[in-house]
């Protein structure tokens, strides 16, 4: 077990996905030789958690659009340097349902706005 499966976001309900989610990329990872590495997994999941508890404290969502931003175009470049194996279509829709969670539940979105889809290209 690695130290990011016990760094809470503060949102037990993200934080569940979130552990489902890097359980997801390690298993095909280890069993389907998918082109990226542990740390390409853990480098997704940090800025995943980084992500939640960053909105978490903003009090407009002007403000935490601006981090949706950078969150996404981190992502990008992260799977780029991967050879865009790591976000593929099931994991797009786990990631995205993190971000869009995270700014629903300060109010600043609906669960059916994809507040990820002007920036992300996974």
């Amino acid at each position: 077990m690695t130290t990011e499966y016990k760094k809470t976001t503060g949102s037990p309900a993200i934080d569940r996905l979130v552990v489902a989610l890097r359980r997801h990329l390690e298993s095909f990872m280890h069993h389907a030789n998918y082109p990226y590495t542990q740390n390409d997994v853990d480098a997704c999941i940090s800025l995943l958690i980084d992500y939640t508890i960053k909105v978490r404290e903003t009090t407009s969502r002007d403000e935490a659009m601006e981090i949706v931003e950078s969150t996404v175009l981190k992502l990008n470049d992260i799977n780029e340097n991967c050879g865009c194996a790591l976000i593929e279509t099931a994991e797009r829709e786990e990631i995205a349902e993190i971000i869009i969670l995270a700014g629903h539940e300060m109010g600043y979105n609906t669960m059916n706005e994809d507040i990820t889809e002007e920036w992300r290209d996974w």
